[in-house]
C-alpha cells in the first residue's frame, strides 16, 4: 500500500515537471438563447488586463452572405468593437447544418466593455444565388414555412460565452447597459421609427461640441433617411447636418453610419433636430444593426475647451402666424398668392412635399415665382430639402429666403395622392404642415409686405406677350412691336413628342408672314413630370417690326386637366415674351 501511495506521488510530481501547474479556464460572462429580432446585451468591467477566450455559436441560413445570429463586442469608452463574429472566422457546427461555431482569443486592456448578441430574422434579405438549381430551390423555400421554423428551432442553440484561464470572477465586474454616454449634454438614443425631436441650447461663447449620432444613410440615396442637422436659430442657416462625407461606417449593415466627431460653435442660440423614418431603427432593425445599436440616434457632448457654465438650455420661439398659409393640402389642391415687397426682406419659408425617386422630381411641392416675368425664384428641390420623417419621399424645406423688392407670386400643388388626411405610406413628424407657409424672418417690417390679388400685379413693361394657363383646344394670338434690333426672351411650356408638337407656340414675322421661331421638341427640353412636357428657356434675338405669336392646344393635357403628370411649372403652360434688360 505504502509502495503504491510512493508510485502516484512520483507520477504527479513528474507531471507538474513536464506539463508545468494545472490551470483552469473560468466562466466569465455568457448570453444565450436569444429571441427573434432581440439585442441582448451586457456589460463587463475587467480590474486587470488579460486573455479572453470567446466561443460563439451563431447562425447563417442557406443563401444568405451574412450571419442572422452573431456576437461582437465593443469598448465601453470608445463604442468602437474590440471583436466581432464574422462569417469567414466561423466553422460548421456538426449536425446542426446552418449552426456556425467562432472561437477566438483576445487580450482586453483593463477597463469596461459590451458583449452584444443579436439575433435577426431577415430570412430573405441579403442572399447570394448560384445557378439555375440554387434558384428554383430558393422559390420552393420561399412559399413555404420550413425556412421559417428552422430558424426559430435553431435559436435556443445560439450563444455566446467569455472564459480566461488569466482572469477569474473576481476581476470582473458585471453591470447593466443603457447606451447612455457619461456626461451628456443632450440625449436622444434608442429611437424609434417614426420619431421627430429637437432640442434648443445656447452658447455664451465659442467653445467645440462632441456629436455621437448613428443613422440610417442607404447607398443608392443622396440624403440619409433617418437624418439630424443643427440651425442657428436666429438665421436659420445650418450650422452642422449628416451627410455621407462627414460620417462612417458605424457596423453592421452597410447603410449604417456614424458621426463621432467634434464641432466648432460660436456664441449664439441653436436648435438640434432628428427624425427618423418607418423602418430599421433601435425599435427594430430591418438589416445587422450597428456596433452601438443603443445609440441609434444623437447625442452631444462636451468638447475640448467646455465651459459648463456657458452652455444652457433654450426654448425656441414658436412660430408666428404666417403671411401666407398653404398647409393642410390635400389631394389635386392648387394655391396661389401673388405679395408685394416694398424692400429687401427675408422671409422664413417652411414646406413639406412629396419627392417621387423614380421620377427624380416632386409630384406635392411649392415655388415663388417673379409675378411679372414668370421667372423662378424659390422652389423646393431634392438639394435643398430633407426627410421630414415618415416615408422617406416625404421632403422638408425649412430656412430663411431674402429677395429683392418687387411682386411675387407663391404656389403650392398636390397630386393625386399621398396627402393631408390621406397619406399612401408613412406621414411626415408634421402632418398638419402639409403644404407650404411663409413666416416673418427676423428683422421683418410688417409695413414691408402686402397681400395682392391676381388684379393688383403691376405687368412689367418688359413683358410683350403673356398667354398662360392655356385649356384644351385653344387657340391664342397676340402681337408685339419692336422699334429697333432687340434680344428677347422666350419660356414656354407645352407638350410634343419626336414626331410632333400638340400643345406649343410659334412667333410669325407679320410683314413677310415668314415663320421666325417655333417650339419643336429638338430646341425644347423636358418640363419635368411626363417625358411629353416640353420647355423652351432662351433666347433671340429679332429685327424692328411687327410679330405675331400663336400658341394652341389639342383635345387633352392642359393646365389644371392633366392626364399625365404635370410639368414642374404648370402655371405657364403657354408662352411669355419679354425684352432682355441689359
Amino acid at each position: 500500500m505504502m509502495k503504491s501511495l510512493i508510485k502516484i506521488m512520483v507520477v504527479t510530481f513528474l507531471m507538474v515537471l513536464v506539463f508545468g501547474s494545472v490551470s483552469y479556464s473560468e466562466t466569465l460572462v455568457r448570453l444565450d438563447h436569444p429571441d427573434l429580432d432581440d439585442i441582448n446585451v451586457i456589460g463587463f468591467e475587467l480590474k486587470k488586463k488579460g486573455e479572453i477566450d470567446i466561443e460563439a455559436v451563431g447562425l447563417r441560413l442557406k443563401y444568405r452572405d451574412d450571419l442572422n445570429v452573431y456576437t461582437w463586442i465593443i469598448d465601453y469608452d470608445t463604442r468602437e468593437p474590440v471583436w466581432v463574429m464574422k462569417d469567414t472566422r466561423t466553422s460548421k457546427v456538426k449536425g446542426r447544418r446552418i449552426l456556425r461555431m467562432a472561437k477566438a482569443s483576445e487580450t482586453l486592456d483593463k477597463g469596461k466593455y459590451e458583449l452584444y448578441l443579436y439575433s435577426g430574422s431577415r430570412l430573405f434579405s441579403g442572399i447570394s444565388i448560384h445557378g439555375t438549381g440554387d434558384f428554383f430551390e430558393f422559390l420552393g423555400d420561399l412559399f413555404k414555412n420550413d425556412r421559417y421554423e428552422e430558424f426559430e428551432d435553431y435559436l435556443d442553440d445560439c450563444y455566446v460565452e467569455l472564459s480566461s484561464d488569466e482572469i477569474s470572477k473576481g476581476d470582473i465586474k458585471i453591470f447593466d447597459v443603457n447606451g447612455d454616454l457619461p456626461g451628456a449634454l443632450i440625449k436622444f438614443n434608442k429611437l424609434g421609427d417614426y420619431e421627430y425631436v429637437k432640442r434648443g441650447f445656447t452658447v455664451d461663447t465659442p467653445m467645440n461640441l462632441h456629436i455621437y449620432a448613428i443613422f440610417e444613410f442607404p447607398s443608392g440615396n443622396r440624403t440619409p433617411v433617418d437624418y439630424g442637422w443643427i440651425i442657428d436659430a436666429d438665421t436659420r442657416d445650418k450650422v452642422w447636418e449628416i451627410d455621407r462625407w462627414n460620417t462612417d461606417w458605424a457596423g453592421g449593415s452597410r447603410k449604417n453610419r456614424k458621426f463621432d466627431d467634434e464641432v466648432h460653435f460660436k456664441k449664439g442660440d441653436y436648435i438640434l433636430y432628428f427624425v427618423t423614418d418607418d423602418s430599421h431603427s433601435y425599435e427594430l432593425f430591418n438589416a445587422n444593426p450597428p456596433y452601438d445599436p443603443l445609440n441609434w440616434g444623437i447625442t452631444i457632448l462636451p468638447g475640448k475647451d467646455f465651459k459648463p457654465s456657458a452652455f444652457h438650455d433654450y426654448e425656441p420661439a414658436t412660430k408666428s402666424e404666417p403671411l401666407i398659409d398653404f398647409t393642410q393640402a390635400q389631394d389635386n389642391d392648387y394655391y396661389e398668392q401673388p405679395f408685394k415687397l416694398l424692400r429687401e426682406t427675408s422671409l422664413h419659408i417652411y414646406a413639406i412635399g412629396e419627392y417621387s425617386y423614380s421620377n427624380h422630381e416632386f409630384v406635392d411641392y411649392g415655388w415663388i415665382q417673379d409675378a411679372a416675368t414668370g421667372k423662378m425664384i424659390w422652389e423646393m428641390t431634392s438639394r435643398n430639402t430633407q426627410h421630414a420623417g415618415g416615408a422617406k419621399k416625404n421632403r422638408m424645406f425649412d430656412d430663411n429666403v431674402t429677395l429683392p423688392e418687387g411682386e411675387y407670386i407663391a404656389y403650392y400643388i398636390t397630386d393625386d395622392s399621398h396627402s393631408y388626411l390621406d397619406w399612401n405610406d408613412s406621414p411626415p413628424f408634421d402632418p398638419k404642415s402639409w403644404g407650404l407657409a411663409i413666416y416673418p424672418a427676423p428683422e421683418f417690417k410688417k409695413e414691408d409686405f402686402k397681400k395682392l390679388s391676381s388684379a393688383d400685379i403691376t405687368v412689367g413693361s418688359n413683358i410683350l406677350v403673356k398667354m398662360v394657363r392655356v385649356r384644351d383646344h385653344e387657340k391664342k394670338r397676340d402681337k408685339f412691336t419692336l422699334d429697333k434690333q432687340t434680344r428677347i426672351h422666350i419660356y414656354a411650356i407645352g407638350e410634343g413628342d419626336r414626331d410632333e408638337m400638340y400643345d406649343y407656340g410659334w412667333i410669325i414675322d407679320d410683314r413677310t408672314n415668314r415663320t421666325v421661331w417655333e417650339m419643336t421638341w429638338r430646341n425644347t427640353e423636358h418640363a419635368g413630370g411626363a417625358r411629353k412636357n416640353r420647355l423652351y428657356d432662351d433666347d433671340i434675338i429679332l429685327d424692328p417690326g411687327t410679330y405675331e405669336v400663336f400658341y394652341i392646344t389639342d383635345g387633352s393635357h392642359s393646365f389644371n386637366d392633366w392626364n399625365s403628370p404635370k410639368p414642374r411649372d404648370p402655371i405657364n403652360w403657354g408662352i411669355t415674351i419679354s425684352i432682355v434688360e441689359k
